[in-house]
């Protein structure tokens, strides 16, 4: 049994109409941070992504198998264990969302995922 966690810890939620901000702690024992890097770990870009796939199908109720495309993505500061993360998400019809990710170190990631 592992002591590894794949998702970080959601500490609010607050949901509206057409967006969601989730607050997220970043343990230390994220599963993603093994390997990437040791000495130095730091949040690959692609769990971030992924987890916008994910929280849009749960708070949205999009068919993740309907992914298409991400557009306009950044990433702009690394994400390292222990940060608190603020994941926005916006509806802009029900095929598009916006995404970004920020903390009291800036902002890290942002763009928009299109689903089919």
């Amino acid at each position: 049994m592992s002591n590894y966690v794949h998702h970080g810890e959601l500490l609010s939620v607050v949901k509206e109409d057409s967006s969601v901000l989730l607050e997220l702690k970043i343990p230390a024992n994220l599963y993603y941070f093994q390997g990437h890097f040791p000495g130095a770990p730091v949040l690959p870009g692609v769990v971030l992504i992924h987890w916008v796939v994910e929280y849009a199908s749960e708070y949205f109720d999009v068919d993740p198998s309907k992914f298409q495309s991400f557009n306009g993505l950044k990433f702009q500061i690394i994400v390292g264990p222990g940060y608190t993360l603020k994941l926005k998400l916006d509806q802009i019809n029900p095929n598009k969302y916006t995404f970004s990710y920020n903390s009291e170190h800036g902002k890290h990631a942002s763009g928009k995922v299109l689903f089919v």
